[in-house]
């Protein structure tokens, strides 16, 4: 009689079968720690859905087809869009609309960090995502998906993000030790920055609300709500600023650098 080897109870057969999947993949992909989840502990089934796709985006890989590239405008189908000047702002969020639920229904998305408006993301749909390239034939049950701020360097969340590492260096005493990461030499005002963070001992209760702006060049200027404390030494009651911080920013060597800034308490 032959004997089934198989775990009968189905969670652990599944388990098996992962196993299984996993050798293949080892051996004829040469793909190492495949389903390796150390933090916890995932389903068998979510893990088999997992290698299954695994092992069909690898085979997809190897074939012929998986080489041949096309811009999204033309794997779309070639939509029909407008400029967006010659669009009213109610127009341009309709039809922002209609280019991305056709652009879903193609298996092709994009996410935008970017605090922007619709009409900038419709420009850039038309004028940067359209002519990106993609998969003639896509990855099956794959959906490619494009991120603005990697196709468009110059935005408004990478010069924010350059704002607030600004203040964290700064406002958590770590600004000349930051100076590995932020290049200070860079900085106008170095100076008048210098003098105001030596005029204290250390500084608390940094709360900062960069506020939005539209950034469409390679200089910017964006403006910030802070308060905090500044403590001039140990023992003694805190002075509380509280106001605008105005940062002047330019975009450089692939990076968005602070070029010079003013905070609540400088200009006095």
């Amino acid at each position: 009689m032959t004997k089934n080897l198989l775990p009968e109870d189905g969670e652990e057969s599944l388990r098996f079968e992962n196993e299984l999947l996993k050798l293949k993949l080892k051996a004829e992909f040469g793909a190492i720690n495949i389903g390796n989840f150390p933090k916890h502990e995932v389903p068998p089934e979510v893990e088999n859905e997992f290698l299954k796709t695994l092992e069909k985006v690898e085979l997809f890989l190897r074939s012929a087809e998986s080489h041949e590239e096309v811009s999204v405008y033309e794997f779309a189908g070639r939509p029909v869009y407008l400029s967006e000047k010659d669009l009213t702002e109610e127009q341009i969020s309709t039809e922002l609309n209609r280019l991305s639920e056709l652009l879903i229904e193609k298996k092709i998305a994009f996410t935008v960090l970017s605090k922007i408006s619709d009409r900038l993301i419709y420009k850039f749909v038309t004028e940067d995502l359209f002519k990106a390239s993609t998969l003639k034939t896509p990855i099956p049950g794959m959906t490619t998906h494009f991120i603005y701020e990697e196709l468009q360097p110059i935005n408004e969340y990478d010069s924010r993000k350059a704002c607030e590492n600004f203040m964290e260096a700064f406002f958590k005493n770590d600004f000349e030790f930051r100076g590995r990461f932020i290049p200070l030499e860079l900085i106008r005002n170095l100076a008048d920055i210098n003098n105001f963070f030596h005029s204290f001992e250390n500084f608390r209760n940094l709360k900062y609300d960069v506020l939005d702006a539209e950034v469409t060049s390679t200089e910017c200027v964006r403006t910030a709500n802070v308060s905090f404390d500044a403590y001039i030494s140990s023992g003694t009651q805190p002075i509380h600023f509280s106001g605008e911080a105005t940062f002047h920013l330019k975009y450089m060597d692939e990076d968005w650098q602070v070029i010079s800034a003013m905070f609540p308490g400088m200009e006095e």
